[in-house]
C-alpha cells in the first residue's frame, strides 16, 4: 500500500483524470472497425514464407534474391 500512495503523491496537481472507455450498443460497430485488422495490418501475410530455411535457401537461389532470416531468443511478446 506504501508503493500505491508514493505514486499517487507523485503525480502533478494538474493531471487530469483518466477516462475509462465504454461498451455499449451504439459505439459497438466502431469499436469494431478500430480493432479489426486493415489492409496495412495484414499485408505480412501475402508474402510468400517458406516452411523451412532449406526451403528458403532454395527458393532465394533460383529467383536469385536475397535471403532474410529471422531468428530470435526468447518470448515472442518480450516477456521474458
Amino acid at each position: 500500500m506504501s508503493v500505491a500512495l508514493v505514486l499517487l503523491l507523485a503525480l502533478p496537481q494538474s493531471t487530469p483524470p483518466l477516462e475509462i472507455p465504454t461498451l455499449d450498443r451504439a459505439d459497438l460497430a466502431a469499436w469494431r472497425e478500430h480493432l479489426r485488422p486493415n489492409e496495412v495490418d495484414l499485408r505480412y501475410a501475402r508474402i510468400d514464407w517458406a516452411p523451412t530455411f532449406l526451403e528458403g535457401v532454395r527458393r532465394a537461389d533460383a529467383d536469385g534474391k536475397p535471403l532474410l532470416l529471422w531468428l530470435m531468443n526468447g518470448h515472442p511478446l518480450g516477456c521474458t
